[in-house]
């Protein structure tokens, strides 16, 4: 069900359980004209950045809606202010309305009843025909007014596609695509995801790890995206680095489930088979005699068991840092904070 955002104090049909918090949205444009010649029809260049400005701060408002877990918004108000300073004029749309959670059994309902459809209804499913055909195209990314559609209309069905294209342009793949419309993506791809439900969300960032599992990675981290049963369905020793890239991720909401399972990576996680050895030697020429780490990259350094590779990588890319389990530092830190997260978790869900 998408947000329904209303003027009136209640909503046909539906009941409101609770009353969340008074939500706000505001865009400022910037114009060389007065706010009153706008209303007066004379220029239709700056009515249409009134329009999408206003377009943007309901978008806004719906995307705070959703992460406050809310089913709508009522008593919307609308306000127009003006701005002088220094020799410009500016002024703001600002939107404001109250949060609401609601008893609805027919609220998917609402905009069908099999007999007629609302006019948003099938605006909606045009537009996202229209967007499904444009993704066609490979060097294709979405423009601002369709990104002002794709947000205002909460169209994930073609969510797939664009995470496709997001990954591709965060790559740099896509040659023959325009600098404005990259840039578009890299700025609206986050509030459009945070914008889908968590489910939704989640199938479709963990549905290829592999492609760039960084900017995977940074995208889970980004929209709280943390699954523990996806992150237990990739329980392999060559996903190691990217599932301790997100142990420290969070969720909204856990469960004693999720703890449950959350266990199992941690027993995972120990459990890390070794992909470097440790031998008898001497390090250099003139080296004591001791225990030496040979990486799982070949190198060979004096260290405590335990301890991690002190040999430099090429092109001084830093140094090695790898442990006999072949994971660095940082990543035994993020397995410690991890494993402080199960405890506090265990604490209040009451688990042994």
């Amino acid at each position: 069900m998408g947000i329904i955002i209303t003027t009136t104090d209640s909503i046909e049909g539906a009941r409101i359980l609770r009353y969340i918090d008074i939500l706000r949205a505001s865009v400022v444009v910037g114009t060389d004209i007065a706010l009153s010649d706008l209303f007066a029809g004379s220029s239709a260049k700056y009515r249409n950045k009134l329009n999408m400005s206003y377009d943007r701060a309901m978008r806004d408002l719906r995307l705070k809606a959703q992460a406050c877990d809310a089913d709508a918004i009522v008593g919307l108000h609308t306000d127009f202010e003006e701005i002088f300073g220094k020799g410009k004029t500016r002024f703001v749309v600002s939107l404001v309305g109250t949060a609401v959670k609601l008893d609805c059994p027919q609220c998917d309902k609402l905009e069908t009843d099999g007999n007629s459809v609302s006019l948003s209804l099938l605006r909606r499913n045009q537009l996202a025909l229209t967007l499904r055909k444009k993704m066609e195209n490979a060097d294709y990314s979405p423009n601002e007014e369709d990104w002002n559609n794709i947000l205002t209309y909460s169209l994930t069905e073609i969510a797939p596609q664009i995470y496709e294209r997001y990954l591709s342009i965060a790559r740099e793949t896509i040659s023959n695509m325009p600098l404005s419309e990259k840039k578009l993506m890299l700025e609206n791809f986050i509030p459009y995801l945070r914008s889908m439900e968590f489910e939704e969300a989640a199938d479709i960032v963990y549905s290829d790890i592999t492609t760039d599992p960084y900017c995977t990675a940074d995208i889970i981290k980004q929209c709280n995206l943390f699954h523990p049963n996806k992150i237990a369905s990739l329980l392999e020793p060559e996903n190691k680095h990217f599932i301790i890239s997100v142990l420290c991720t969070d969720k909204t909401k856990y469960t004693k489930e999720d703890l449950h399972i959350m266990r199992q990576i941690e027993n995972f996680l120990d459990n890390l088979p070794d992909t470097g050895h440790y031998i008898e030697g001497r390090e250099g020429l003139f080296g004591k005699n001791g225990t030496l780490l040979v990486c799982e990259r070949g190198h060979t350094s004096a260290v405590e068991l335990g301890g991690h590779c002190t040999e430099s990588l090429e092109r001084g890319m830093g140094i090695c840092n790898l442990n006999v389990k072949g994971i660095t530092e940082a990543e035994v830190a993020q397995i410690k904070q991890y494993k402080d997260k199960l405890a506090v978790l265990s604490n209040l869900l009451n688990c042994d």
